[in-house]
């Protein structure tokens, strides 16, 4: 008798995922109807992230744009990844997906930063940090 197959995992939908991750007590990323929890932060990974933020919110003091420290969650548009970045940077009036206003759309004008543990830099990762990575995001 031959093993049965296994069934197939349904793919949510962008505004599914948006529903779920609403109402989630962690967060997660979005990619091509995958779901993928985020992992949690050491404490020196949560330095480099502040030490990131702080330089970049002085050298943008007295000017235009806003920055975000990892709780905005940022929609690629020409790939459909939803992630959440380490530092965004929005360099004109932010653009959100809906009236929620915590998906930030305007992407050509954000900066990503992802802090990455040493030796993940290359080659790189799998799955959305890698296309972070391929898409012209900064990995530090």
């Amino acid at each position: 008798m031959s093993a049965m197959p296994e069934p197939a995992i349904a793919k949510a939908t962008p505004e599914e995922y948006l529903a779920l991750e609403r109402k989630a007590e962690y967060r997660s990323e979005y990619l091509n109807g995958e779901i993928f929890a985020m992992a949690g932060a050491s404490r020196e990974h949560n330095l480099i992230t502040g030490n990131v933020f702080g330089e970049i919110r002085q050298q943008l003091r007295g000017r235009a744009g806003e920055v975000y420290s990892i709780d905005v969650r940022v929609k690629v548009e020409d790939s459909g990844l939803y992630t959440y970045p380490d530092v965004a940077v929005v360099c004109e009036d932010p653009e959100f997906e809906d009236n929620e206003v915590d998906t930030l759309l305007n992407t050509t004008t954000v900066l990503s930063a992802n802090v990455l543990g040493e030796g993940l830099l290359t080659p790189p990762l799998p799955g959305p940090t890698g296309l972070l990575e391929s898409r012209g995001f900064a990995a530090l």
